[in-house]
């Protein structure tokens, strides 16, 4: 009996291009570094002003608390991924690991904003944010408002983040693929107004701030007001 062997299919003459940001790997140390930097000091913001100087209960702290360094955490992550390059100045000799650094930083505000999402949906109730809802107990137009600007603002994200996935570069084409990626500033814009909407009278009575700490709304207004700043008034 004769075996007829088959032969593999030619190997196409064009290379499949890595996505930018995919060619370098970043060193597990400094993944580490950023999350420790920028989340832990979102979380020790959180914990003081809230637990030590507002009195908010400990009781509260794994997700109340928590879901607060969620929400800021993922937006200075999503920032600084837009800030790399430019207020952001880290390898200006290595654009490979540049893009790297910057593709981690929005996966990395993909997942705390994730992790924002899933939370406020698990207290999402007039007991938690009564200023959300009416007498009636359905939502006011303040919390709808948030709310809207909270989903378009993930909606927005999905475009950046599916586009990260390995081969899409070449799949889209690069034009494709850059229009994809800057969806990511509508993202920023949904939350500057979703944090606007949320707490902007907090921010006029300074009087009422504990320990004198601005409100989280206010400073995840102002970092996600950063990367829009840098973007359409910025160096281009």
């Amino acid at each position: 009996m004769s075996v007829t062997s088959v032969e593999a299919p030619p190997e196409s003459p064009r290379a499949w291009k890595k996505n930018p940001g995919s060619q370098v790997v970043l060193p597990l140390g400094v993944k580490a570094r950023w999350i420790l930097g920028v989340w832990g000091f979102c979380l020790a913001y959180a914990i003081v002003r809230y637990n030590v100087f507002k009195g908010v209960e400990w009781i509260h702290l794994p997700l109340y608390i928590v879901n607060k360094s969620f929400a800021w955490g993922g937006l200075a992550f999503i920032s600084c991924s837009y800030l790399t390059g430019k207020w952001i100045n880290v390898y200006p000799d290595d654009v490979h690991k540049r893009r790297s650094l910057a593709k981690f930083l929005g996966l990395t505000g993909l997942y705390f904003i994730g992790s924002h999402l899933v939370a406020s949906a698990a207290m999402l109730s007039p007991i938690y944010y009564a200023k959300f809802f009416g007498e009636s107990g359905k939502m006011n137009l303040t919390g709808e408002l948030v709310v809207l600007f909270g989903i378009l603002g993930v909606g927005f994200l999905m475009f950046p983040a599916i586009t990260t996935l390995p081969l899409m570069y070449e799949a889209l084409g690069g034009d494709r693929w850059q229009r994809a990626q800057r969806m990511g500033y509508w993202t920023l814009g949904m939350a500057a107004l979703h944090t606007s909407t949320m707490g902007w009278k907090g921010w006029i009575d300074v009087a009422t701030w504990p320990g004198g700490m601005p409100p989280i709304t206010l400073l995840g207004f102002l970092t996600a007001m950063a990367a829009l700043v840098a973007k359409f008034f910025g160096k281009r």
